[in-house]
């Protein structure tokens, strides 16, 4: 009996066998977003050899518009176009607008393609919207006020702009714009002079006291002063020139709105009304009277 006690507490004494813990599920949605991604990534792999390494898709043409002065060949020499290289990657890492933008005859410019092997270069010239002169010399200057060229003499059809101070060495450098106080006053009053083509200018001055003188096409002078005020000193100078049907403006030596308070004009001597046409003269007796207000 004791035998079998024993024997019966060894046997309780055995463990149960553990059981095993459930498999987890495979998480399907996590397995197809990893293969969607190196199907993307493998994807993006060929179509870069296909564009990048492709040997038809090299640049063999260039083609450039919008030159005026420049010619074509100049463009291309400036811009230095890789020989056969792939157009993708020409597009993408060549600064064709930054090189062709060092020319100072170049406002901007730009680069498209057009598959499979041309590149296109468009620029911009810049305009001509005056000439300055000063100490001597003569400098084409844009609508921003960018000295662009130099020349031997005035340009043709553009306001001369000329200033009696002397510029500083390096305040004028072709393609860097002029950021003087005179120079943006003379573009004011030059914007206030296209509103009436009554005062078309030849020639604006500006002295060293940065008093302003209008030279109109015909040689009639209009001192503005200092540039404050000007929309008054310019609707003060065209009521004079328009009054009694251009009387003052044909005997006037000058006009001086300079004190819009007191506008005066001052009659032409006697050696000027001679130097006039004839028929401008003749309607006029000569005179050598001084300047009275109008």
């Amino acid at each position: 009996m004791r035998k079998q006690q024993k024997t019966i507490k060894s046997r309780g004494s055995i463990p149960a066998p553990k059981r095993r813990a459930p498999r987890r599920p495979r998480d399907w949605n996590r397995i197809n977003r990893a293969l969607r991604t190196i199907a993307f990534v493998g994807l993006v792999v060929e179509l870069g050899i296909l564009l990048f390494a492709n040997p038809y898709l090299r640049v063999t043409k260039v083609r450039v518009d919008g030159t005026q002065t420049l010619t074509p060949a100049q463009v291309y020499a400036e811009a230095r176009v890789p020989a056969r290289r792939n157009i993708f990657r020409l597009a993408l890492q060549e600064p064709f607008a930054r090189r062709l933008e060092r020319d100072p005859l170049i406002d901007h410019a730009a680069r498209r393609i057009q598959l499979p092997d041309t590149l296109i270069l468009t620029v911009a010239e810049r305009q001509p919207f005056a000439t300055l002169a000063a100490d001597g010399q003569f400098w084409l200057l844009d609508r921003k006020g960018v000295p662009y060229q130099t020349l031997d003499k005035p340009y043709p059809d553009v306001p001369l702009v000329a200033v009696q101070r002397a510029p500083a060495e390096g305040d004028i450098a072709l393609g860097r714009p002029l950021h003087t106080r005179w120079l943006a006053q003379t573009y004011s009053l030059m914007d206030l002079l296209a509103r009436d083509r009554t005062l078309e200018a030849s020639k604006i001055s500006v002295d060293q006291n940065a008093n302003i003188c209008l030279n109109r096409k015909d040689n009639l002078q209009i001192l503005l002063g200092q540039p404050e005020g000007l929309p008054q000193k310019i609707a003060l100078a065209e009521a004079a020139v328009a009054a009694n049907g251009g009387t003052i403006a044909h005997r006037a030596a000058y006009i001086d709105v300079s004190c819009p308070d007191l506008p005066v004009w001052k009659p032409r001597s006697d050696t000027e009304q001679d130097r006039l046409p004839a028929r401008d003269a003749g309607r006029h007796s000569r005179s050598s009277e001084a300047a009275q207000p109008f």
